[in-house]
């Protein structure tokens, strides 16, 4: 793969909107609330999760049977849902967002909108979405491309948006050469600050997902390669490892998430496999022990507890990916993510094309978008969802 051309990040100038300072005390004060003190208060260090008490298991135990009994109210129905912070919060079992033709392919929560942010495959937006399902455009497109992975950074007060004309280029001759990379919202104004193109090389140009380390660095995953990328802090890119084990038949790695014990952890779409991925020093990729794959592995999701939420989908089968099926498995390791088993799966999802998940104070949200209706050309749809586990 060509490497990207380092390109220098331009920092966002000091907003004039008046009420910013609040606004910002706002997002500080969204954090603790909703996460504690630290980012993701509840992740057990390695040696944590050796030496589980058996109380804290008896509690978890307590805490997975609560949440299974939320999610099998009626879905029109609002039920109490665990917040990381220990507090209960009441939800709406399902989200029914109107949103015709927005095709979002990926989910993030926003603590300081109390909302989830989505993008659109088919127009290039993002979007606000409430707990009432109000779809609201927060940015508009910046040129034809799909917006896909979303993460929220808090900590620098930014949205980062993974975008690519892949799939349009797919669907029509475009008189742009290919485009892809990582896009940056201010997460007060919603305003485009800053773009960062990556993969931009011919057939493989195709940001999809990725994550954030505490520092600020930024991972960016890519189905049609088997490489995975870094973004410093200053904005500079450049390819973190690449890997034959990560390399697509049809579509490769997919869903990303950084674990605070210093590691990656990323799916492979196809083969449905785990791993994990060092990033100090020499990147070191080893694969996750799983009792079978999770093929058709496509969001993933760490919660505050240390467990992992993939969800997978058979939207493949159009592109030759055969073994996957609409589905939510929970993992949870107790060797830090060298070997994994899942404690919860909830077959058939309920809702065609499941392709993402969002930790919220209400429990974690699975986004069906209709990719496949896009893909097919079987459009349009007038409304998306997302539904709790």
């Amino acid at each position: 793969m060509r490497r990207s051309v380092p390109v220098r990040a331009t920092r966002p100038r000091p907003s004039t909107t008046p009420g910013r300072p609040d606004q910002l005390r706002r997002t500080a004060r969204a954090q603790r609330d909703l996460w504690g003190e630290r980012h993701h208060p509840q992740f057990p260090s390695t040696e944590q999760e050796f030496t589980l008490s058996r109380t804290a298991r008896r509690l978890s135990a307590a805490l997975a049977a609560a949440v299974v009994l939320a999610s099998a109210a009626p879905a029109a129905s609002a039920a109490p849902a665990a917040g990381s912070s220990g507090r209960w919060w009441t939800g709406p079992a399902t989200v029914a967002a109107r949103g015709t033709d927005l095709y979002p392919e990926s989910v993030a929560w926003d603590p300081t909108r109390r909302a989830f942010l989505v993008g659109s495959a088919q127009a290039g937006t993002l979007s606000t979405v409430g707990l009432d399902g109000t779809v609201r455009e927060l940015a508009p497109a910046f040129g034809m491309v799909s917006t896909l992975g979303i993460k929220v950074d808090l900590p620098r007060g930014r949205i980062l948006v993974a975008y690519s004309d892949f799939w349009i280029r797919q669907a029509m001759p475009l008189p742009q050469p290919p485009t892809s990379g990582i896009a940056v919202y201010d997460l007060v104004t919603g305003q485009l600050t800053q773009r960062i193109p990556l993969f931009e090389d011919g057939g493989a140009s195709f940001a999809n997902d990725l994550a954030v380390d505490d520092d600020g660095a930024v991972y960016v995953t890519n189905p049609a390669s088997a490489t995975i990328v870094r973004i410093d802090p200053d904005g500079h890119a450049a390819p973190l490892v690449t890997d034959p084990r990560l390399a697509p038949e049809v579509v490769g790695d997919n869903g990303i998430v950084w674990h605070p014990g210093g590691y990656l952890l990323v799916g492979h779409y196809e083969t449905g496999r785990l791993f994990r991925v060092t990033t100090a020093g020499t990147p070191e990729v080893t694969e996750v022990g799983l009792p079978a794959p999770l093929a058709g592995a496509d969001g993933i999701a760490l919660r505050p507890d240390g467990a992992l939420v993939v969800v997978r989908n058979a939207n493949g089968r159009i592109s030759g990916v055969p073994d996957g099926k609409d589905s939510v498995t929970v993992l949870r390791s107790y060797d830090g993510w060298r070997s994994a088993r899942p404690v919860r799966t909830a077959d058939r999802w309920p809702v065609e094309g499941p392709t993402a998940a969002a930790v919220t104070p209400y429990g974690t949200y699975v986004l069906s978008g209709h990719i496949l209706a896009l893909q097919t050309g079987h459009g349009p749809t007038p409304e998306f969802t997302l539904r709790r586990l």
